[in-house]
């Protein structure tokens, strides 16, 4: 699988390999084939490209959100990469995490019991397994909603 940038993937592996250049524990995305890592960058890329981002896409036929009508930002870039290193470990998801993921509400078992607050589960929580890329991500989407005055 190759990347075309804007066609499957936010990002090119020479971006990708550039931001992990300078991130500390990058151990795990070099220990990966190039069609592993471009694998992963395609996936983040379709899974961050599902927010409704500020702004307009270039073209209504583009298969990603990217490109729009403003450079792409760096925060972007980034999130992708953090969501593509946060999937080579995603099998190991936290139980609670899926539990929310499947609207359970509470658990109980024997005299233990666990509750969920289902107002807690964002949108951004359900999509992506990044922390980090949520947070980056977060800056650039819409927020509100539309209000037709006519």
């Amino acid at each position: 699988m190759t990347i075309t940038l804007y066609q499957n993937s936010l990002v090119t592996l020479e971006d990708a390999q550039c931001y992990f250049d300078e991130r500390y524990d990058s151990a795990d995305w070099y220990s990966l084939k190039q069609e592993e890592q471009e694998k992963l960058l395609i996936s983040a890329s379709k899974k961050i490209s599902r927010f409704d981002f500020v702004g307009s896409q270039q073209s209504a036929a583009q298969p990603l959100a990217f490109p729009r009508d403003y450079e792409m930002p760096q925060d972007i870039k980034d999130a992708v990469c953090e969501e593509a290193y946060s999937l080579i470990n995603s099998q190991d998801t936290n139980i609670h995490k899926k539990n929310m993921e499947n609207n359970i509400s509470s658990i109980s078992l024997g005299a233990g019991s666990v509750s969920y607050n289902a107002a807690s589960v964002t949108f951004e929580a359900n999509q992506l397994t990044s922390s980090t890329a949520r947070y980056l991500v977060k800056k650039w989407v819409k927020k509100g909603y539309p209000i037709d005055l006519r």
